[in-house]
């Protein structure tokens, strides 16, 4: 039987160890299983690369989706890929491992690309032309806070946010945000601190119609929130909860002002969705198609509300 590698937390609480086999079925994939590695965050460098190494050296193992640890697996184990693509090499980050026809290993960035789709599904058409005060906070710079912040830095169709602040408690992560896109003039990055007062602050003095975001893991991989309660999100602002699953704090405190201030909050089912389907593109060379996607998504739908 051959194996899809899923290198994360706890992977075993995933919906795509459900979901798989319903789009295995659709794919015509029937003759591969999920095969999950936890690691917990903060893991050692050995042990990362001690995993991507058994991946390499398994003949069955046709690649892996990488989550939490796709910083180290660039920074651990980076030599171990015959090729890496553009995206991993600008981000210096792994969350897509697949093979050539050779067997060897190739390296891809998709959060990049995810973070687009998700992006324009999230957001209305033309929303920074039609707001241009509003601005966007990311709490958290790894690796899919980073690929978002460049997103909205580039611009989505033309336009741009008046301002991208990026939150992020760990001082290094920090320091390389600001040495790959310190220069852009609508950023700004700034240290969070464990209380979550900064951030408190920051979503407060965002104008009307402003994007908040967590991708700190927080609610998910790691308990709590990025915010304090009592924090006050923007008029008519738009909160986008990375995670699809777990405790969600975050989320739900985006909930309860969703009334009062006109919010559209947005969990993370339809980037969770978008990230293993491109993965899935790579690893098992299939041509994501918008109508293919749209099949996807029809069939993850009963796990969704089940």
């Amino acid at each position: 039987m051959k194996q899809f590698w899923f290198i994360g937390v706890s992977t075993g609480q995933s919906m795509i160890m459900r979901l798989f086999p319903v789009w295995a079925k659709l794919l015509g994939l029937q003759d591969t299983r999920m095969y999950g590695v936890d690691l917990p965050p903060g893991v050692s460098g050995e042990k990362v690369r001690e995993s991507v190494l058994r991946l390499r050296d398994a003949p069955n193992a046709l690649g892996a989706l990488v989550t939490t640890h796709k910083l180290a697996v660039w920074k651990e184990a980076a030599d171990l890929f015959s090729e890496v693509d553009e995206h991993a090499s600008r981000l210096q980050e792994i969350s897509c491992i697949s093979r050539n026809k050779d067997g060897q290993l190739i390296g891809h960035a998709k959060d990049f690309i995810t973070s687009a789709k998700a992006l324009n599904l999230l957001l209305p058409q033309d929303h920074w032309q039609n707001h241009p005060e509003a601005e966007t906070l990311v709490m958290g710079c790894g690796g899919a806070g980073t690929a978002i912040i460049e997103q909205l830095t580039l611009g989505q169709n033309g336009t741009f946010p008046k301002r991208v602040t990026g939150l992020e408690f760990n001082t290094h992560r920090l320091e390389t945000v600001c040495k790959q896109f310190g220069s852009r003039k609508n950023l700004i990055l700034d240290p969070a601190d464990k209380e979550g007062i900064t951030a408190v602050k920051k979503i407060t003095a965002l104008p009307p119609h402003s994007l908040v975001i967590n991708a700190t893991g927080m609610g998910k991989d790691l308990p709590g929130s990025p915010v304090q309660n009592g924090v006050v999100f923007p008029q008519q602002g738009f909160v986008w909860e990375l995670n699809y699953r777990g405790s969600l704090e975050f989320f739900h405190q985006a909930r309860v002002q969703q009334e009062s201030k006109q919010l559209t909050v947005h969990n993370g089912w339809n980037y969770f969705l978008l990230g293993w389907a491109s993965v899935m593109e790579e690893v098992f060379h299939l041509e994501l198609t918008d109508e293919l996607m749209g099949r996807m998504k029809e069939a993850a739908k009963p796990l969704r509300s089940s």
